[in-house]
Parts: structure tokens; sequence; C-alpha cells
């Protein structure tokens, strides 16, 4: 649509509803060519207005759940869609929407009530399914997880994505050999799609079948030679098979990718750290902090090697700061009692002698 028409009918609709502010076609209308701009703070203004007349409008209730959805603001989005749903239409979006909304808030019982509904009154929504089996994931329950997957997979087999969902959690269940068929299914739908190869690259690793997944990792890079979880993904099944220097080439060619991300610094030094070479593995985990400094794991990673450095003075003040970090966590503490009590009884010791 050309800008001036568009200005033009917009303003049509604004003097309609100066004329007659009780029309709701106007307010409905003016919201629609607002959306079509992306002008959303309008139409969120124009929904609004509508519903200060017309409190049942189920279009504005809706649309404005959708919009305070998309701007993260999930409490309002709960709001219009609960007001939606209880006008008593039977509209599975409204409570797969509404579900939706529950899920973001983290808010499992409400959320799968409303996918409850959804289901009633549409049993073939393979999307309802997807969601119930994120909400299961999300609880770590990847049984139920794979259940409801792959019930949307039986519903709807031709987007590549009802297959990598099934396979993330076969992996999560250790099922890789089932993991690596299904996103190979999606990779039939889409094979040029490096992400996917990825994936299977990734299953196929964990699986043990190292050739096909070295094969896939080339495959892979050749495709996105910039694709920094490429190298790192790479870089790991590298290590597992014991090819310490081509996994260290690996991160390195991340870090000359995208210096500014930390994975690559922590697994170099978690090699470092494995190979005994403690001063190389600390100097990694201080570039890893210069980028994430509020980053607990690292500064347990770098305790943990000034112990092996015998440096205990370093690795008390490293486990401090973890803590002060996760203040919560219980498993730092306790080693941070066992490395202070130690370096305490060895300066008795260096007293007494």
């Amino acid at each position: 649509m050309e800008t001036g028409k568009h200005i033009k009918k917009i303003e049509k609709l604004i003097k309609n509803i100066v004329e007659n502010p009780n029309n709701s076609d106007n307010y409905l209308e003016l919201a629609k060519l607002y959306l079509s701009g992306k002008e959303y703070d309008l139409a969120i203004n124009v929904y609004e207005s509508l519903l200060s007349f017309e409190t049942s409008n189920f279009v504005a209730l809706t649309n404005l759940g959708s919009l305070y959805f998309c701007k993260y603001d999930f409490l309002k989005a709960v709001n219009y869609y609960s007001r939606a749903a209880n006008l008593g239409v039977e509209n599975a979006s409204v409570y797969y929407n509404l579900g939706n909304a529950y899920a973001e808030l983290g808010e499992f019982k409400q959320a799968m009530s409303n996918y409850i509904k959804a289901l009633n009154i549409d049993k073939n929504n393979y999307q309802v399914y997807s969601a119930i089996a994120l909400l299961y994931q999300d609880q770590h329950n990847y049984q139920e997880a794979l259940v409801y997957f792959e019930k949307a997979l039986k519903l709807n087999n031709v987007i590549p994505e009802n297959y990598t969902n099934t396979a993330f959690v076969l992996m999560k269940l250790g099922r890789y050999t089932e993991a690596v068929e299904y996103f190979a299914r999606a990779l039939s739908i889409l094979p040029n799609n490096y992400k996917i190869m990825l994936y299977t690259a990734n299953a196929y690793s964990s699986a043990r079948k190292y050739n096909e997944a070295n094969k896939l990792f080339e495959k892979v890079l050749k495709a996105e030679a910039s694709y920094y979880q490429a190298y790192i993904c790479y870089g790991i099944s590298l290590y597992e098979q014991g090819k310490i220097d081509e996994a260290l080439e690996m991160y390195n060619n991340a870090i000359l990718i995208n210096p500014e991300l930390v994975n690559a610094y922590i697994l170099i030094g978690n090699i470092y750290s494995a190979e005994q070479k403690y001063e190389e593995a600390v100097e990694f985990y201080k570039k890893a902090l210069e980028l994430e400094p509020a980053d607990a794991n690292i500064y347990t990673l770098l305790g943990n090697t000034y112990v092996m450095l015998q440096d205990l003075r370093s690795a008390i003040s490293c486990y401090k700061q973890a803590i002060d970090i996760e203040t919560d966590n219980d498993e730092i503490k306790l080693i941070y009692i066992e490395i202070v009590q130690e370096f305490v009884n060895n300066k008795v010791n260096d007293n007494a002698a």
C-alpha cells in the first residue's frame, strides 16, 4: 500500500470515529491499518479506546492479548486473553494463546489447563500438543514431553520442527540413535539447512558414530564458514574422539570468528586443565572472566585450577567470588569451606615447623 493512500485512509477513519465514536467497525479498521504499518502502540491505543465503551469486543481483546504477548508483557496478555475466553466463544486459539502466556509466566497448572481446553475444542491441533510437550520439557519430564511431541508429529509430519523437537527430547533421554533418525527426517525436508545438519552431527557424535558426525560437521562448516557454534560443537566431538590438537584448533577458530563469546575460552581452559597444563588453563579462564565477570561457574573452574597449582589463597578468592554471585550454591560453599580449612591447616603446620 502506498504511504499516501495509507495516511488518507487513517485520516478518514479518525474523522469517522470523531463523528461517530460508538461505531466499533471504524476502530477495528483503524487498528488493522496501524497493524499493517507495524505501528503497534497506536493499534493498542485504538483497541483500548474501543473497549472503553464495548468491553466485550472479541477481536479487540484477542488482538490486545497478542500485542502485549509480543511486547513480553505477559500479565496484560493473560488479562486480555482471559477476558476473551470468558465471553463463552468456542475458540481454541484463545485458550492456546492464554496457555502460552501462562507458560511464559511459569504458571504450569494454568498453562496446562488452558491447553486442555483448547484440545477439547480442537483435538487435532498439533501446536497445542507441542506446547504441552514444551511444558513437560521445561519441567524436565522428558518422557511425557516425548509423548506429546510424537502426537504433534503424527498430526503434522511435513514441518521439520516437529521432527527436531522430538529428536531433542530423545537426546535428553540418551536415545541418540533414534534422535539421529528424527534429525535426518527433518534434514530430508530442509536438506540445505546447516542448523539441522549441526543438530544431526551432534546426535551422531553422541551416538559415538564419529565418522558420520565428522562428515556432517565438515559439511556445515563448508556451507557456513563463520558459524561459531559449529566450531564449538565440532571441537567438543573431536575432544571426545581423543583428537586434542584438532579440538583446540576448532576452538581457536571460534575465537577468531567471535572473540566476544565466552564458550571457546572456557573449553580451551578445560582441555588445558585436563591435560594438567594449569598455567595455560588459568590464562583462558581469566579471558573468559573478562567477558563474563558475573559467571560463578568460571570462578569455580578457575578456583579448581588454582587448587591444582597449590595456590590456595587465589582459589579461596575465586570460590568466594562464585558464592557472592550464586549465594544459594551449597556445592561451592562446601568446596570453599574445605579449601579454607586446608589453607588454615597449612598455615598452622608452617608455624609449628
